[in-house]
């Protein structure tokens, strides 16, 4: 039996769980609040990368996006949800970029809800173009998962999947259901959680396992992401942004994918986190991309305006910056302690998510300010040509190019 007082602390959590799920609810129903909207923008973004570049290559020759929980269509203050800006970003994609090849792209939507699935329908019915085929769903999330999870594990080398994960919650998010969606190495996964919501209630969900069923769902997440006893997660120790870096690092599942996380800001005590998830360290340097470019300062995620503007604000910035380039030189100098190819180097900033456009400045200072720094060029055997690190994707394909090392 449990004391009195947690019974009476549990009732009132109860009650507060609720009318948070409540105030979710209503959020969504006629205007598009400011955090959906940066989540929004962030698959955009993302897309008009992803797309373009998928595209653009002679190797493939379809895409599938699938949008799992598409919600609404359009709000009433005239937001578009994720269906509709999917839809519209394929279409520019192709205006803007006179894409001519043969490449297929086939646009998943559902929800367990009719009225919105008819929304859809109706806009694109009202938009249709020949670049994109759509196929709606009215269904529970279980049962289309029955329908695609077959067609994404047999997913052939001239396609790839985009899976956008947008749940009413939390309940339907499976750890198993994660692995089968990447298992194939060709699909990439970008899921949105309340993580505020989720880190507010894990510890009662944890001490409560039997009185009150409704944290059942979020004590199965956190039993199957985290099943070491003593993880802070567990011992409800964390703060959101902590809770959002730890879920994203479980995502990795033991560093057999590339993951990292969004936060974006609801107010100054909420927030929510996207999570990218992706077995190609290419689509990965894609979405650390987007993200620096949608948070400049620190790559992170997105922050409330500030009400009354901020005097200090390039400043801080610069600040910011600065920090970062600190951060990033401390890893590489640890680092180079080893030899290590422009391959090594090129993978070991993207894990870090940082770009080789900052690692470049960062080894431009080396080169300029540490004389004990070397870069050889492997084919010669003497220095390299200054300032070339040789840090691309393209270069991560091919043989190494040069070693670099900070001698002792």
């Amino acid at each position: 039996m449990y004391p009195i007082w947690i019974k009476i602390t549990n009732f009132v959590l109860n009650i507060i769980h609720n009318q948070i799920e409540l105030t979710m609810k209503a959020d969504v129903k006629n205007t598009m609040q400011i955090h959906s909207r940066a989540k929004v923008d962030f698959y955009k973004t993302y897309l008009e990368r992803y797309v373009a570049i998928l595209c653009q290559s002679q190797y493939i020759r379809h895409i599938r996006i699938y949008d799992v929980f598409c919600g609404m269509g359009i709000y009433e203050d005239g937001g578009k949800g994720s269906p509709f800006v999917a839809y519209d970003t394929i279409k520019g994609i192709y205006d803007a970029h006179q894409i001519a090849n043969n490449t297929e792209i086939t646009l998943t939507v559902n929800d367990i809800s009719s009225e919105r699935i008819s929304k859809v329908c109706e806009y694109i019915d009202s938009h249709k173009h020949p670049y994109c085929i759509v196929r709606p769903f009215n269904l529970d999330v279980s049962q289309l998962f029955e329908k695609i999870l077959p067609e994404i594990s047999s997913t052939p080398k001239d396609t790839r999947n985009l899976v956008f994960i947008d749940p009413y919650g939390y309940k339907d998010i499976k750890k198993e259901l994660l692995i089968n969606l990447m298992k194939n190495g060709r699909t990439e996964v970008i899921l949105f959680l309340p993580v505020s919501h989720m880190q507010r209630f894990t510890n009662v969900a944890m001490q409560d396992e039997y009185s009150i069923t409704q944290y059942e769902p979020l004590r199965n997440f956190v039993y199957s992401f985290f099943p070491d006893e003593h993880h802070p997660i567990r011992q409800n120790t964390v703060k959101a942004k902590d809770y959002i870096q730890y879920i994203a690092d479980a995502l990795k599942f033991g560093n057999q994918y590339f993951a990292t996380s969004y936060y974006i800001e609801r107010d100054k005590a909420n927030y929510f986190a996207l999570f990218f998830i992706s077995s190609s360290i290419f689509g990965f340097e894609k979405i650390l991309e987007m993200k620096w470019k949608l948070d400049e300062e620190h790559g992170g995620g997105f922050k409330l305006p500030e009400a009354t503007g901020n005097l200090f604000a390039e400043e801080f910035a610069l600040e910011a910056k600065t920090e970062n380039a600190r951060k990033l030189k401390r890893i590489l100098e640890t680092a180079l302690k080893q030899p290590r190819t422009n391959k090594d180097i090129y993978e070991f900033v993207v894990r870090n998510e940082f770009l080789p456009k900052h690692a470049n400045e960062v080894l431009k200072e080396l080169q300029n300010t540490n004389s004990k720094f070397k870069v050889v060029d492997l084919v010669s055997g003497k220095n390299a040509r200054k300032n070339a690190f040789y840090l691309s994707y393209k270069q991560y394909n091919s043989e190494p190019v040069v070693k670099m090392q900070i001698e002792s």
